[in-house]
């Protein structure tokens, strides 16, 4: 592929607004290219352009030209892309595999409609060759996976449906948009070394485009970086990473979330620039803030979850009067102390989101118990349990969807005290300023609807909001991973300086480890349902002790991932819920599980330096370190 002058413009009431702007991009044949900016910088629309599905209007290219193996896709009409470019010389993978595959057509179907149509293979033969793709992609079981539907797949199986797909066609460019983003980390490590080793053993050309440095440091030779629509710096990816020339490659480096031995606890630079406190809500003058200090409770730690237990039923067939029961939690206990910080992380499914929701009462836990500032909270009635809500706020992962877009601002973060307080609403408005100001948002954004405020900015709104009755306890459901990075480190320090101004104790569920790091005292390894891991956040990162813990860490790729050899994946994948393992539900995909594995379940045992860890080899060893 070669672009050169390449100026593309979007046109809108107030004029033209200029997206790209790009003086060159070579990616020779067989090479693995990277593009790395915020959102919004024009990544995706140069990934349109290429394939000739830019929307004209509003998009319009001005100058500038795309060759694909010598063919010029600018001024191209549609009859020839589709002939000779979509699919024939380029096709792209798109960060949400649901949105590309057809929800009313088996996996078979879908790929012999694409083997037909450009191999020319009907019947059995397009069969043979879907089923060839399957295997190809590294799917286990691909006769049966022929035959499902994309709803009955996973999020990292349906990613190599959609991989197998773009094979298919035969092209020999592909353009992976973010094709990980939405992926865990451990299927996120597997897809990453598919496409390396499809790249090297097809010689296929990758384009690969991600805010991820991590993910392109060990995926791409070369990488360009994008700001405003403009390449600030590109060439080879070791020596950009290592040696950037560039500020804002340098700030896209220092953006990555640091552990806390690594950057200090003692920081005191907001995301805003404003220092620690600055923006504090003084408790002489607001009521809400005088109620929260005078809401003592028992010494001890805050909140304390013990065997909780949480079943989903589900019938095993429609119609059928049998019932299955889904077992999202069984058995789960930990405790966190008033001003820390627990970070739960695993894989999906494995009951991260179930524990938050079940802890703060929003579902009806099958067993256990979670006491919460000396309270039972499931022996609470209606009108206790709202007078504890107060103390307890959630903040979730996509503020898209969890601000109301018909609502202006001073209602969504007014909300709480119109429910909860007697304040009038000249005196909520003047407390939603405040929570504003405090999130680093202008008080005057009060009259504004969410689609005014960027994502970064959406989600201080809902940080506000869960701030606005000044809680005890805040659980953070992913809080980045809708954003990008830069916006990401930014929410990022405002919600640690927050938790020391205002005394704040957090869980933080996030699959970004990263984020963990950065942010907890203590973290929590979960695998189906269960803890495997549970202790002080430095020990653990620098020493990981189970050995899903271990697999988990080694799977994510970071600046200093020179190559994808590097990155570590699991074996199998999740077992299901309904009917998990015997014994240690991790043995069918541990590397080291003996027979001892499959039939006894461990019990979370504290070791010698003060983590809990459910393995039979860690205690057989007395504590030394499980190999990988």
């Amino acid at each position: 592929m070669h672009i050169k002058n390449l100026k593309i413009n979007f046109r809108h009431i107030g004029g033209l607004k200029n997206i790209l702007d790009i003086d060159e991009i070579k990616v020779e044949k067989g090479e693995s290219f990277g593009i790395i900016g915020e959102s919004g910088t024009g990544k995706t629309v140069l990934a349109l352009s290429i394939l000739g599905l830019l929307e004209m209007p509003p998009g319009e290219i001005e100058r500038g030209e795309i060759f694909l193996d010598g063919f010029n896709v600018v001024g191209a009409s549609s009859n020839e892309l589709r002939r000779k470019v979509r699919g024939k010389k380029a096709v792209m993978i798109f960060q949400d595999p649901m949105s590309t595959l057809n929800p009313v057509l088996t996996v078979g179907e879908q790929l012999k409609q694409v083997i037909i149509k450009n191999q020319g293979l009907r019947g059995r033969l397009a069969r043979a060759k879907a089923m060839e793709m399957l295997e190809l992609v590294r799917l286990s079981d691909p006769g049966s996976v022929l035959g499902k539907y994309p709803h009955e797949l996973s999020g990292g199986q349906r990613q190599r449906v959609i991989i197998a797909l773009a094979l298919s066609c035969g092209a020999e460019f592909i353009i992976a948009d973010e094709p990980t983003r939405n992926l865990d980390v451990t299927i996120q490590a597997g897809i990453l070394v598919l496409l390396k080793e499809l790249q090297r053993d097809l010689n296929v050309t990758l384009l690969f485009i991600a805010n991820n440095l991590g993910l392109v440091s060990a995926t791409c030779d070369r990488v360009a970086i994008f700001n405003k629509g403009r390449i600030v710096e590109q060439g080879e990816t070791s020596a950009v990473i290592s040696n950037p020339s560039s500020p804002y490659t340098r700030m896209l480096i220092e953006a990555i979330p640091r552990r806390r031995e690594e950057r200090g606890v003692s920081e005191e630079k907001t995301a805003g620039g404003k220092r620690s406190g600055e923006n504090r809500l003084d408790p002489a003058g607001d009521p809400s803030a005088q109620e929260a200090a005078a809401r003592t409770g028992t010494n001890g730690p805050v909140l304390e979850v013990k065997g909780l237990v949480k079943h989903f039923p589900v019938r095993q067939d429609l119609g059928s009067r049998k019932m299955q029961f889904v077992r999202a939690l069984d058995g789960v206990s930990l405790k966190v102390e008033s001003g820390e910080t627990l970070g739960l992380v695993g894989e999906s499914g494995c009951g991260k989101t179930t524990l938050a929701n079940t802890m703060l009462r929003l579902s009806e836990p099958t067993g256990g118990r979670v006491v919460f500032d000396g309270k039972d909270i499931f022996s609470l009635g209606r009108k206790e349990l709202r007078a504890v809500r107060r103390d307890m706020q959630i903040v979730f992962q996509d503020p898209f969807w969890s601000l109301n877009p018909r609502m202006l601002v001073k209602d969504i973060i007014g909300e709480p005290l119109e429910v909860q307080t007697g304040f009038n609403e000249l005196e909520r408005i003047k407390k939603v300023e405040k929570l504003l100001e405090m999130v680093d948002l202008p008080a005057e954004s009060v009259y504004k609807y969410v689609h005014e405020f960027s994502g970064g900015q959406r989600q201080r709104i809902a940080i506000a909001r869960a701030l606005s009755l000044m809680p005890k306890l805040i659980v953070l459901d992913e809080p980045t991973s809708a954003i990008d990075i830069v916006s990401q480190i930014q929410i990022l320090e405002l919600l640690d300086n927050l938790k020391r101004d205002l005394d704040l104790t957090y869980v933080v569920i996030s699959h970004d480890l990263s984020v963990i790091s950065y942010m907890s005292d203590k973290i929590a390894v979960m695998y189906l349902g269960k803890i495997a891991e549970y202790g002080d956040v430095r020990r653990i990162f620098r020493e990981p002790g189970h050995p899903y813990t271990q697999v988990l860490f080694a799977a994510i790729p970071d600046i200093n991932t020179k190559d994808i050899s590097e990155i570590k994946t699991v074996r199998g994948s999740v077992p299901s819920a309904i009917e998990p393992p015997a014994g240690c539900r991790f043995h069918p995909r541990c590397a080291i599980a003996v027979e001892r594995c499959s039939q006894e379940e461990p019990e979370l045992r504290e070791t010698d330096d003060g983590r809990l860890i459910a393995c039979h080899l860690w205690d057989s060893r007395g504590g030394s370190r499980l190999p990988l």
